[in-house]
């Protein structure tokens, strides 16, 4: 019975201030790349994001958020990252990195910026803990001073399996891509439901669309669209395809 009433309580922690979708930022990390928040997670990735001043008390959470996040990379590579913030953007990203790095966090993507504000999120905490996924930026858990690892994994599964974002090799009943991976040319085969304006777009790790692959009308019926792979570096991408009626996102992994 105490362990129920336990789980029933970090259930309630972890889901306080799940209320209200994610705010968005656009800013640089520590090594300079540019983020969209909201970008990122309509290209399927499941961000856990993590507050901290950084400080002695902050370590145990962190250590296990980050031991959670890493247990995804081998099944889920370019899906779940974790992004390492300075509390109030008051610690440069030297100092972020030398804490990070001294316990082996090296891994996180790191940011000291006051676009990343943890108050958008409720109230602060040391570290405060927060997994956004999904096209309409769900808030999946939240939580301050500690961290519940079952409860973030059960986060992390809820976001991957909401994002919309199927592995390579699996198809569902109205379109598929083969071959996959690719090292030149695949075919998208697609069932249109009612004659639509078909759109396919590559998109990047970053979120951001680098080709429209395909863009035109197609009448109702099964149709075969070539993509060609050749031109772009190895690694691992992903399609977007829309008809106004579904809209899929298809990992592509481009192997030379």
């Amino acid at each position: 019975m105490k362990k129920e009433l336990l789980s029933i309580l970090l259930t309630f922690i972890a889901l306080a201030g799940i209320s209200q979708p994610a705010t968005n930022f656009t800013c640089n990390d520590c090594k300079g790349n540019s983020h969209d928040l909201f970008t990122e997670l309509d290209a399927g990735k499941v961000i856990v994001l993590c507050w901290v001043m950084p400080c002695g008390s902050c370590v145990g959470p962190t250590l296990t958020t980050y031991n959670v996040v890493e247990s995804y990379q081998t099944n889920y590579p370019n899906t779940v990252y974790m992004y390492l913030c300075d509390d109030y953007a008051n610690t440069n990203c030297v100092s972020l990195n030398s804490w990070a790095s001294g316990y082996n966090v090296v891994n996180a993507t790191l940011f000291s910026n006051s676009a990343i504000n943890m108050t958008d999120y409720g109230t602060p905490g040391m570290p405060k803990i927060v997994v956004v996924a999904g096209t309409d930026h769900q808030i999946l858990y939240n939580s301050n001073n500690s961290v519940n690892a079952t409860l973030l994994q059960d986060a992390i599964n809820s976001a991957l399996s909401t994002t919309g974002i199927e592995e390579p090799g699996n198809s569902s009943e109205s379109i598929s891509l083969l071959p996959n991976p690719a090292n030149g040319p695949s075919v998208l085969t697609c069932k249109i439901e009612k004659a639509s304006n078909v759109k396919i777009e590559l998109i990047n790790p970053e979120g951001k669309m680098i080709k429209n692959l395909f863009s035109g009308n197609l009448a109702e019926g099964v149709h075969n669209i070539e993509l060609n792979f050749a031109s772009f570096n190895s690694g691992i991408y992903f399609i977007k395809f829309s008809d106004g009626i579904q809209t899929k996102m298809f990992k592509i992994a481009v192997v030379h």
